[in-house]
């Protein structure tokens, strides 16, 4: 059986190549939506969508078979890396969540269905949800970066 640091570290690894792949996906759909293929872009982002409610949810169940990790013996820097870090996840979700539902507004328009009839959407509401979407995949891309560190961290004290 694993010990709960291996095992603290065999997660963290695994959490960091999903949130590795959270962001070649969503960078490939912001290419999507630069070459106007929506439909393309909408499945793109629901699977990113997809792997960060996998994350969310085996974080749960982590917390309930390994708990927290001790911060009482990361260094200064280390905790403040782990709080930059949290926050880049923190904006991720939240703008992420925020292009999700302005997305969803777009699934009855010409946008998405080009054969529909309905109108297509205000340009506002695409700008807007073209600005929460950037910011989202910066929190995502700014959120791996520093996960990277953060996990080196945990490499060197095991």
């Amino acid at each position: 059986m694993l010990s709960p640091m291996t095992a603290n570290l065999v997660f963290w690894s695994g959490a960091l190549v999903n949130l590795a792949l959270v962001c070649v996906l969503a960078l490939r759909g912001v290419q999507l939506a630069r070459q106007q293929e929506f439909p393309r872009h909408r499945r793109q982002m629901f699977a990113v969508s997809g792997l960060v409610l996998f994350f969310l949810v085996s974080y749960v169940v982590k917390l309930a078979f390994l708990g927290k990790e001790d911060l009482t013996v990361w260094s200064p820097s280390d905790v403040l890396w782990l709080r930059i870090h949290e926050t880049c996840v923190g904006v991720m979700l939240v703008a992420g969540a925020t292009a999700l539902v302005l997305g969803r507004r777009f699934a009855r328009t010409q946008l998405v269905d080009p054969d529909s009839e309905a109108p297509p959407p205000p340009a506002r509401l695409c700008r807007l949800h073209r600005v929460v979407g950037r910011i989202a995949v910066f929190g995502a891309v700014s959120g791996f970066a520093t996960a990277a560190v953060v996990l080196a961290g945990m490499f060197a004290r095991a």
